[in-house]
């Protein structure tokens, strides 16, 4: 269990570090729970599976999952049930998390960049990650 310092969305802005990533898709990120933000970046930063771009709707052909799928804990599907409730559950995300979504999708940012915003969003929540 963390133990968490709330602030709110306008004290967010204020306390960035010059060079931090700024823009909606920080706006979105900052929407997902700790364990969430942990999720994701536990997965960038060992480095152990490739995020999909453009993958929401469709994902034949193997594991292709967006970093906020991931960071919602979705699973592959594997049935056709799974593959329905996927695509829905997918145009949900895609709907709230739309900057996050495009700015992935487009190549506007990258891994590197989800994970330095990451441990910022953790900074500013007054949480530490000790990285070796």
């Amino acid at each position: 269990m963390f133990l968490v310092r709330n602030k709110e969305k306008g004290v967010l802005a204020e306390d960035r570090q010059p060079g931090t990533p700024i823009g909606p898709w920080y706006d979105d990120l900052n929407k997902l729970t700790n364990e969430e933000l942990m999720r994701m970046y536990n997965v960038i930063s060992t480095g152990s599976y490739e995020f999909a771009k453009n993958a929401w709707y469709f994902p034949i052909g193997g594991d292709q999952r967006c970093p906020i799928m991931i960071a919602k804990g979705y699973k592959l599907p594997i049935t056709s049930n799974e593959m329905i409730d996927f695509q829905d559950i997918a145009l949900g995300l895609e709907k709230q998390f739309k900057e996050f979504v495009d700015a992935w999708d487009y190549g506007k940012i990258t891994t590197r960049d989800i994970e330095n915003a990451i441990l910022e969003l953790f900074e500013v929540r007054s949480i530490k990650i000790i990285q070796d």
